[in-house]
């Protein structure tokens, strides 16, 4: 009966491992508009047969990113505050990319990747991360899973709005 006991109070009290690596004194964050760098001039988009992205991604993009971070909880976002982290996120590059044809030789299925770039200071300007994040998904252009590019683009926002709020609340 003891054995059942002992086993019971493990089961109930865990070991204490927690998916929360949240390491900042601050209590609230300042996200501001991201900013859209992609270069539709460049070398590699001239010759490129993909030379479209989203309009206004980065709109989209930093509406997602608040919503994120008013979900995890973590991090109350405020428009001001002088003691806040300051979150600065540029969109460097969209990439559609094809993973699979069909029988025909016809796309049936592509991969979207978004390239941003985060910056988190503190209150002082100190730079507390520093780093690349990027979101991708994929979608089919035909089946029972098709989906269109622009429902594909909404679960790419979606999912690099959500690693760069990983990326600045967990430390793993």
């Amino acid at each position: 009966m003891k054995k059942y006991l002992v086993l019971l109070f493990f089961i109930v009290i865990g070991c204490g491992y927690t998916t929360r690596g949240f390491v900042y004194t601050q209590k609230t964050i300042v996200i501001k508009p991201v900013i859209n760098k992609i270069d539709i001039t460049s070398e590699n988009r001239k010759y490129s047969d993909y030379t479209s992205f989203p309009i206004l991604i980065e709109n989209r993009l930093t509406n997602e990113i608040v919503s994120k971070f008013n979900i995890e909880g973590n991090l109350k976002v405020v428009s001001e505050d002088p003691k806040a982290l300051n979150l600065v996120c540029t969109v460097n590059d969209y990439n559609r990319d094809t993973l699979r044809y069909n029988n025909a030789d016809e796309v049936d299925e592509q991969r979207l990747r978004l390239n941003t770039h985060i910056k988190l200071t503190d209150g002082d300007g100190k730079v507390l991360q520093d780093q690349s994040v990027s979101g991708e998904t994929t979608y089919y252009l035909s089946g029972a899973n098709q989906k269109s590019e622009s429902a594909a683009q909404l679960d790419l926002i979606d999912d690099t709005a959500r690693r760069i709020c990983e990326a600045v609340t967990e430390e793993w």
